[in-house]
């Protein structure tokens, strides 16, 4: 992991001890035993001019889109790992002794949380910052709460016990990400500011716990009536500025003689990579490719598309992604891309229809088929309006009495 120095797990068996574990937690907290393989963390979907009267018309927070490194983070009694999107584990040192609050020092054990790794630009330190939980000390009940719960969970459970402890001090940064309401997404966008080299900068110098200030390139529409869900979720949207929309896709070479190669970027299909076409990258960054032709040549490269140039432009190389993205994927970026839904559309859409301020008040929302004021419930107008909804599978209806852990 090069970006704190971490250390990949290499033995055999204990990958295979941990993916396995990992694996459980998560059938545990779906009630699955059917889940695919690989990474299994939930992920968004772009945002579309389509899905605006979903998150209109549903309860949903935001959160700003950190331009980190996702991670999962594993918490176990002897100590604490990262798990990447390839599924590789790096044990954290020095160990972040993460406690549960009680009084006596307890670590904690089978703790599973859903985060990402960022640079705080004003403390030039990496923090872990957490924006969803699957287990919480072996309590997979957890991920079953509503989202706003499940945040509360982290904080209580997770970072404000460190904040009393001695041996957290001069180990990884753990914090919960902030998250806003819709009727404050213009508070959000205020927070995010373009810095002297253009790039977009969201800073928060209103926590108690120290400023949050990292490199961010959108935002998320997180559901709140909704359970943690493994792999894509419809309903769990992503936004960026229309020239920040990207695409994950696998780089193929060509050796074409004289020291030139010929570049064509894939898509993921049913059946492994489609090659969609040749793009003419800047012959720099191809003469960059050449000399490093065995490693890059199969590599999956971040890219955005130029509408003035109708090119396709290189960003970045994601050393944390071993396939590219679905054809799905690409076509929903394009949409995005010729949608162009700008950070004003957002605002005057969402604060035109502010939260109810019960929702805000209340710590955990049940929905009853028969209440007319349901907004999931089919028979509700609002629900008739919205037809993005109806490819979301809708929440289950939690236990009135459930307040948290079942412990």
């Amino acid at each position: 992991m090069t970006e704190i120095g971490l250390q990949k797990l290499w033995n055999k068996d204990q990958l295979r001890s941990l993916q396995g574990l990992v694996s459980e937690i998560f059938e545990m907290a779906s009630g699955r035993r059917d889940l695919p393989r690989g990474f299994l963390g939930t992920m968004p979907m772009t945002l579309s001019r389509r899905s605006i009267p979903m998150i209109k018309h549903s309860d949903y927070v935001i959160l700003e889109k950190s331009d980190g490194a996702r991670y999962l983070m594993l918490v176990l009694e002897r100590g604490v790992l990262l798990i990447d999107r390839r599924m590789n584990f790096y044990p954290v040192e020095p160990d972040p002794n993460i406690l549960l609050p009680t009084t006596e020092p307890t670590r904690q054990d089978r703790t599973l949380l859903d985060g990402e790794l960022t640079l705080n630009l004003i403390t030039q330190q990496w923090e872990y910052l957490v924006y969803d939980t699957i287990s919480i000390n072996g309590d997979t009940s957890v991920a079953q709460l509503d989202y706003r719960q499940r945040l509360i969970n982290a904080e209580n459970f997770i970072t404000f016990p460190r904040c009393f402890s001695s041996n957290a001090s001069g180990s990884l940064r753990i914090r919960v990400k902030d998250f806003y309401e819709k009727n404050q997404i213009k508070d959000l966008f205020k927070k995010i500011t373009k810095d002297d080299s253009g790039e977009y900068i969201y800073a928060n110098g209103d926590r108690k716990d120290g400023p949050i200030c990292n490199h961010n390139d959108g935002c998320i529409f997180a559901p709140v009536q909704m359970e943690y869900q493994i792999k894509t979720c419809h309903a769990l949207l992503k936004w960026k500025p229309p020239h920040l929309n990207s695409v994950d896709f696998q780089l193929l070479l060509e050796q074409t003689g004289n020291g030139t190669i010929k570049t064509t970027i894939a898509y993921q299909g049913d059946h492994g990579p489609v090659k969609l076409r040749e793009v003419m990258f800047p012959r720099a960054q191809k003469a960059e490719w050449a000399k490093n032709f065995q490693r890059v040549n199969g590599s999956i490269v971040e890219c955005t598309y130029d509408r003035r140039a109708g090119e396709w432009r290189y960003i970045r190389e994601r050393e944390d992604k071993d396939r590219p993205n679905y054809s799905s994927t690409v076509i929903d970026t394009l949409e995005s891309t010729a949608e162009e839904v700008l950070r004003e559309e957002l605002i005057a859409v969402l604060m035109s229809s502010p939260v109810n301020p019960e929702l805000s008040k209340q710590k955990r929302l049940i929905y009853s088929e028969d209440r007319p004021d349901d907004l999931f419930c089919n028979l509700h107008e609002d629900y008739l309006r919205t037809l993005p909804i109806s490819t979301v599978p809708v929440p289950v209806p939690m236990n009135p009495h459930h307040r948290g852990r079942s412990r």
